[in-house]
């Protein structure tokens, strides 16, 4: 066979081999899966700085946290602020709130957890159901979840009806309070995630309490709104926030009760999550935080605050 008729075959089949190949090919991959999947790590862990977040602990694992909030770095409203904040160490010598929890996967989307928070005194239980997931195709483009909580303090009797005339018949039920809210979240991107936090408070027992500047009475059960995000800034690196507003009058424009806000970021190192921030917040879950911040950001009254959580699987 001369060169050119060589050519001419291998023109000729050359083509046929690599379209067989490909179908070859074709066979051996499979189909092409363009189904929508489940969105997963919006949020690294189970709270921003002070708000939820969408995420529960995973089956049969648990999740032990500690919390540690400071006390005040630095507050304008003191004489001498600068000085009493040097001598108090910048708020490091002090604690407003120290937290030990644990949340135990019962499924990969719902999850319980226990807890037992310095500030009131507070033991808590509390359990969370992310019940819709958002997909990567945003053919669902929300992930939806409910938190609920329970508290009940074991302050002395004294301590509970502090700074009133008590007229009235002690009751075991005063020591008990509810917190429960939906948390709304999105993955917008790789780098960024968004949630917003409809929520609902309800103490049994209050101490009587006026707003001076409307006259507006403390109640004991009210709605708030809460707002978080996640600006992820490299592998291991976020800067976090969140926010809540309270909705009863009591809160509006009130001089002594502040709505609580939380500045700072998160820092993955294998199997650990660090949350470092900022906030004006005095306690460490809703049941405490939100009725009762009673510092502001204007008046420099804030505090740093951390978290430490680890993750076991059982």
């Amino acid at each position: 066979m001369t060169l050119l008729n060589k050519t001419i075959v291998l023109f000729i089949f050359l083509p046929t081999a690599f379209f067989s190949q490909d179908d070859l090919l074709s066979l051996v991959e499979g189909p092409v899966d363009n189904k929508p999947k489940k969105v997963y790590a919006t949020f690294k862990t189970l709270k921003i700085g002070n708000a939820q977040t969408i995420e529960t602990v995973k089956k049969h694992h648990l999740d032990y946290r500690i919390d540690h909030r400071f006390g005040n770095v630095y507050d304008n409203t003191q004489a001498n602020a600068l000085n009493n904040a040097a001598q108090g160490s910048f708020g490091f010598d002090n604690a407003s709130d120290i937290r030990n929890s644990f949340g135990y996967g019962i499924t990969d989307n719902l999850s319980v957890g226990f807890g037992r928070s310095r500030m009131n005194s507070l033991v808590d239980g509390s359990v969370k159901w992310r019940f819709l997931n958002q997909t990567n195709t945003f053919s669902i483009p929300v992930s939806v979840a409910f938190f609920g909580s329970m508290g009940y303090t074991h302050k002395p009797t004294a301590k509970i009806y502090e700074g009133i005339t008590k007229d009235f018949s002690t009751k075991e039920a005063h020591r008990v309070n509810y917190f429960a809210q939906l948390i709304i979240a999105s993955k917008i991107s790789k780098w960024l995630s968004l949630e917003v936090l409809p929520s609902y408070m309800h103490r049994n027992f209050i101490i009587e309490n006026v707003n001076t500047k409307n006259n507006a009475a403390d109640v004991n059960g009210f709605f708030a709104l809460g707002f978080g995000g996640r600006i992820k800034l490299n592998k291991r690196l976020s800067f976090i926030g969140d926010y809540y507003y309270n909705f009863a009058p009591f809160y509006q424009n009130n001089p002594t009760v502040f709505s609580p806000l939380s500045l700072g970021f998160e820092i993955e190192t294998g199997g650990h999550v660090f949350s470092l921030f900022f906030t004006n917040a005095n306690g460490l879950i809703e049941n405490n935080y939100i009725p009762y911040t009673t510092n502001s950001w204007g008046h420099g009254q804030i505090k740093f605050g951390f978290s430490i959580s680890r993750t076991f699987a059982l």
